[in-house]
């Protein structure tokens, strides 16, 4: 028997751009470049940020579900009650009912009523709150010309988002953002604490794809230190970022924009690249950030998926140094991770695991130097709901 084939949902914290361990759903039917479907022209909407639905594909007004869906046999979703529906909660696939809101797109069909995984398809976003819990793990490595020694790394990321419209035809995602490091030496040269905390609040303004162009503007202030002793200004720091999405077909999107990273090293970021969907495969093949990823099926709660992921990463603290005194230290690599996700929906996990390189440790004065450390392995893994 043939079933529907649902349009995808995306859903990506952050990279900055998007960090990291982005979660994916089942691909819909690819109907090719100027296809029709249901005697309607086919075009996809992608928006490539936290909480949204990207390379939908409809036969009706934005936002409403396909009034004449492909059908294919081949990983068919099952037919079966949502687990997270039971008790009042809300669909992933209809959002905007309920607690969440109404639907910032007019032509969105009220939530409510029957909904069933797998059956309806997703809104542009998801409205309300959402978690998203990560741990990692930086294993031991040489720190040259910090006396050697072995330096490691255990860190926590933990964001607490929530979106809502903000005036008409853009969204606002609030995000409150905690991030605790632990270090274990270097203990030559100036060092690094046992920890580090940050505290960010980041603001995103964002067009649903609605045409062929969409954008999203954010600014992050933070709070980064080691609380020992009092904060400097140097624990202050206000990122910020432009993006432009362009629709070329349905198949590809141009991204071009740039972000402003307050760091030891301030640095200007190019966000730009290109994005590929089809049934099974998505390449966002971006800076600062590229993901590959592959559809791999459905089970009954979820759609799996491995990918392969390429990122530029820096972040800096406010610290004390071990000959007593403050200074701002800054922790640059480049990361290449290899990992699995799982998308039910409103609730959705991942592992991964790989190399972190090309690692430095940068002090703002001149006194305490630079520091060059060893490739070393890194796991990773997640819960997002």
């Amino acid at each position: 028997m043939q079933m529907p084939i649902q349009p995808p949902m995306y859903s990506s914290p952050a990279m900055g751009i998007p960090p990291a361990g982005s979660t994916f759903a089942q691909p819909s039917m690819v109907i090719p470049a100027g296809g029709i479907l249901g005697n309607t022209p086919q075009v996809p909407i992608y928006d490539d940020g936290p909480q949204t639905v990207s390379g939908q594909y409809y036969d009706s007004p934005v936002g409403q579900p396909q009034q004449n869906p492909s059908t294919w046999n081949a990983f068919s979703p099952p037919i079966l009650p949502d687990p997270f529906a039971a008790g009042g909660a809300q669909q992933p696939y209809a959002p905007y009912g309920g607690g969440y809101g109404v639907s910032p797109n007019p032509y969105d069909i009220p939530a409510g009523g029957f909904s069933t995984y797998g059956a309806n398809g997703p809104s542009p976003y998801r409205q309300g709150w959402q978690n998203s819990l990560e741990v990692e793990w930086l294993w031991g490595s040489a720190t040259a010309g910090a006396g050697g020694g072995n330096s490691s790394q255990f860190g926590v990321n933990y964001d607490l988002a929530y979106t809502t419209p903000f005036i008409p035809g853009w969204l606002l995602t609030w995000t409150n953002e905690f991030r605790l490091r632990n270090w274990s030496g270097p203990r030559g040269g100036p060092g690094l604490p046992g920890k580090a905390f940050r505290f960010g609040w980041d603001f995103e303004l964002a067009t649903p794809k609605t045409g062929p162009i969409s954008m999203k503007l954010g600014v992050t202030p933070s709070i980064n230190t080691d609380f020992d002793g009092s904060l400097g200004a140097a624990a202050f720091q206000l990122d910020g970022r432009a993006l432009f999405i362009f629709q070329m077909n349905q198949y590809w999107d141009l991204v071009l924009g740039a972000a402003y990273w307050d760091r030891v090293d301030d640095r200007i970021i190019p966000y730009a690249g290109l994005v590929y969907r089809d049934d099974f495969w998505e390449w966002r093949i971006m800076y600062p950030e590229s993901t590959v990823s592959l559809f791999l099926g459905n089970e009954a709660l979820g759609s799996k998926w491995a990918y392969m992921r390429a990122e530029y990463h820096v972040e800096a603290y406010d610290v004390r140094t071990a000959g007593g005194g403050s200074d701002q230290v800054e922790l640059e690599d480049y990361r290449l991770m290899f990992g699995f996700r799982m998308d039910g929906g409103l609730s959705s996990w991942f592992t991964e695991a790989g190399w972190v390189f090309d690692r430095n440790i940068d002090y703002g004065l001149a006194a305490n130097g630079s520091y060059t450390q060893n490739t070393t392995a890194m796991i990773r893994t997640g819960w997002s709901y």
